[in-house]
């Protein structure tokens, strides 16, 4: 008879994954607020738009690998990357 308490295994973060989605969500990002604020440019630092970029494409590439399965940014990232 088997038993009933099976181990629960523990699912590995995909790294790569993660790592493909932020990148694209950072180029994303960068392209954004290239667009939107092309005269800021000339006004703000360049490195404040890429820190602003890098700090909101980290966490909306974990949240996109933990909740979203497999959509078209993920067929983007392994396309170009």
């Amino acid at each position: 008879m088997k038993s009933k308490h099976h181990k629960s295994k523990s699912k590995k973060f995909p790294m790569q994954r993660f790592i493909k989605v932020t990148v694209i969500y950072f180029l994303l990002f960068i392209a954004i607020s290239g667009m939107i604020d092309y005269y800021a440019l000339m006004v703000f630092n360049f490195l404040w738009f890429l820190t602003l970029s890098i700090a909101i494409a980290v966490p909306a590439g974990y949240y996109h690998v933990k909740t979203i399965r497999h959509d078209h940014m993920d067929d983007v990232a392994d396309e170009l990357l």
